[in-house]
């Protein structure tokens, strides 16, 4: 098996117009998601982000410069994440067929490359 990376990405203004009801009722379509991974001992690791939070680092005159981020003028943000066991791509993609998060955005599938260790 090989890990993935799962990149949960959407437009959080989506969500917006949701009531309560309607949006604990998708977060329980994404815990039994998630637990059915879980039960088949393919999540390793798995986290929702903060929306509207984060910096975004780079260097400037060799210092670290932190701006607020992500930038407002992307469509589509990170809004968490999986870490999963699978075969290959294609195991990963089954994987994720049935996520509800497809009906709200997109999912990137990332392959992590193993680093020998010192």
């Amino acid at each position: 098996m090989s890990r993935f990376l799962l990149l949960l990405r959407d437009d959080p203004s989506v969500f917006s117009s949701l009531s309560p009801d309607q949006m604990q009722a998708i977060i329980q379509r994404y815990i039994a998601w998630g637990q059915r991974l879980r039960e088949a001992n393919r999540v390793i690791s798995s986290e929702k982000l903060k929306d509207g939070e984060g910096r975004v680092v780079t260097r400037k005159d060799e210092k670290p410069l932190a701006t607020d981020g992500p930038f407002a003028e992307s469509r589509e943000l990170v809004g968490g994440f999986y870490l999963i066991d699978a075969r290959d791509y294609d195991d990963a993609v089954k994987l994720v067929a049935d996520c509800p998060h497809l009906e709200f955005g997109s999912i990137e599938i990332r392959e992590i490359q193993t680093m020998s260790r010192p």
